[in-house]
């Protein structure tokens, strides 16, 4: 999948922790682009440190229709405001999840500064979102949407222990993962009660991550399966 002035396949990003590799885009939306990347990191394996790499996602953070890019920097077309508004709640968002632990939550690695914006990487999940999987495969069985209910609710709750709001929930913005359990993301619009939200703000770029070459992935869904019923 290709992407309006998304970096190019191979661009190496550099954090104080580990180092990325673009490998492709997965999606973009009106506050950013997801891409796929290789991270390469250290750890400790029988006392020794060795290098070792996995693949994961990696949000940028670029807004449509006011960010061009020179090179690999985001550049600020208009001056705007607006854009140092929209990305501080984008760092709010990665903070929010990186605070977030929890079995059934996307799960945060990292989170820096780079080329004029503010990125964060995360485990990826290529199997797709329960739209994704509704899609393909027909309506789930009642057995399976408690299963799955019940894991988003234990996500939900966790959250709310942390005073802090989803905002929206939604069959494309649950991934399954590789033990085919569901994982909440998506937290553009999530709300700390005692902190607030930028009205409209949503990151919207991992709502059906799905393979690279998948390049319907984030069709987004208008069905009624779209809604859940979770406070």
């Amino acid at each position: 999948m290709t992407s309006l002035n998304s970096l190019p396949q191979g661009t190496k990003l550099k954090s104080p922790s580990y180092t990325y590799k673009i490998k492709c885009v997965l999606g973009q939306g009106t506050f950013g682009i997801a891409y796929l990347a290789e991270m390469t990191y250290r750890t400790q394996v029988e006392g020794q440190f060795v290098t070792k790499t996995k693949d994961v996602a990696v949000k940028e953070f670029f807004m449509r229709d006011i960010n061009s890019r020179e090179g690999t920097t985001v550049t600020n077309t208009d001056g705007s405001k607006l854009f140092m508004d929209y990305m501080a709640q984008f760092e709010q968002e990665a903070e929010n999840l990186r605070f977030m632990v929890h079995p059934h939550i996307i799960h945060v690695y990292d989170f820096f500064k780079a080329n004029g914006t503010v990125y964060y990487a995360m485990e990826y999940l290529p199997k797709g979102s329960l739209d994704n999987k509704i899609s393909q495969n027909g309506r789930i069985n009642e057995d399976e949407a408690l299963r799955i209910a019940r894991q988003i609710a234990s996500a939900i709750s966790h959250m709310h222990e942390y005073k802090m709001l989803h905002l929206d929930l939604k069959p494309g913005n649950v991934l399954i993962n590789e033990e085919d359990e569901a994982v909440l993301i998506d937290f553009g619009l999530s709300k700390n009660i005692n902190k607030g939200v930028v009205d409209g703000y949503n990151s919207g770029v991992l709502k059906s991550a799905s393979l690279c070459a998948n390049g319907d992935a984030f069709s987004a869904s208008s069905s009624p399966r779209s809604v859940f019923s979770f406070t």
